[in-house]
């Protein structure tokens, strides 16, 4: 298996990079077709040399495999760097905030609304789940942070009790270590190039894509005149950094969040059920009536797909939706 970030590979200038006026063709010998190539890898000879195994290989090692007589080719390529778990903290009953620190002199950014994969070895098997990378806090910005972001990743991740991968995950003891992959996903940061009315729908730790882009959007969006969060939980105990969301509204009056909860104690005050037109067309009113709109959607995915359906239904166009799935 070959884990490496696609973008070092090929190299810059290798002929299968694709350059200017397009691929870079590497001629076949005289005498020899697309046919010859196509009979040799049906033949079932072992072209690769490892019997059918499966074998990790570091970006280190890819890079010396970069020749015209010796090509290793990458197929979705994911390099996965090896992180130590320096803290760990409740966050709410079942969700915790996880620090893991990137080995020595490597980098890693995570692009806005990307998720990466953390992979443990389980009763003899390696597990591979995707999580998306928050910030130490929603309210970074407004002080000094504890620990250098260029050196540390952070993860809100929910535990499953009966779960297969998250409870391994909640054993690992300080200095312990997780496998972290390169970035992946298909949201694109021009999305928000002259946006004027940001919406984001957020059910349980479908919240975690909507950290990054709360923070980039009230720092880095000049345009923006909305921000408007509608997070969806069970009860007042499962919501997510509660207190800073509130917070983060009061610093900045652009922000308004609202919080429903399907399973509410009595003297719950505020809105109740599950997502719904009801719900929806009250909360996506735009600032004014042609400004430029997205709608971010993440959640478990019946919470996804039935938004996405009510979007839809509620006049908003597929290039005014984008929904985070892994």
């Amino acid at each position: 298996m070959l884990n490496v970030p696609s973008q070092s590979f090929p190299a810059p200038r290798s002929q299968q990079r694709v350059a200017s006026g397009g691929r870079s063709k590497v001629p076949l010998k005289q005498g020899r077709s697309l046919m010859d190539w196509i009979r040799l890898t049906k033949s079932g000879k072992d072209l690769t040399g490892l019997k059918g195994r499966l074998i990790e290989v570091t970006e280190e090692e890819l890079k010396k495999h970069n020749k015209k007589d010796d090509c290793w080719i990458c197929i979705r390529g994911l390099y996965y760097r090896k992180c130590q778990l320096i803290s760990k903290e409740d966050v709410t009953h079942d969700t915790r905030l996880f620090c893991l620190m990137l080995p020595p002199s490597t980098h890693l950014q995570v692009p806005i609304g990307q998720h990466v994969y953390l992979k443990l070895p389980i009763t003899g098997t390696e597990i591979v789940k995707p999580y998306t990378p928050v910030s130490g806090s929603l309210l970074s910005e407004f002080k000094e942070p504890v620990l250098p972001n260029n050196k540390y990743i952070y993860f809100l991740i929910k535990i499953y009790p009966t779960g297969l991968f998250t409870p391994e995950l909640d054993r690992l003891q300080i200095g312990d270590f997780v496998s972290v992959s390169s970035p992946e996903g298909n949201f694109k940061i021009s999305k928000f190039q002259e946006l004027e009315d940001l919406f984001l729908l957020a059910a349980g730790t479908g919240f975690t894509p909507m950290v990054k882009i709360l923070n980039y959007a009230l720092t880095d969006i000049p345009s923006l005149r909305k921000v408007k969060l509608m997070f969806f939980n069970k009860t007042e105990d499962d919501i997510i950094w509660r207190s800073q969301l509130e917070k983060l509204a009061f610093k900045d009056k652009r922000l308004d969040v609202e919080f429903v909860l399907s399973a509410p104690i009595s003297e719950w005050n505020g809105k109740q059920g599950h997502i719904s037109p009801a719900l929806l067309s009250e909360f996506l009113k735009r600032n004014l009536d042609k400004s430029k709109v997205l709608v971010c959607i993440c959640g478990p995915v019946p919470f996804t797909e039935q938004g996405v359906r009510l979007l839809h239904d509620l006049n908003f166009s597929k290039n005014e939706i984008h929904s985070f799935t892994a």
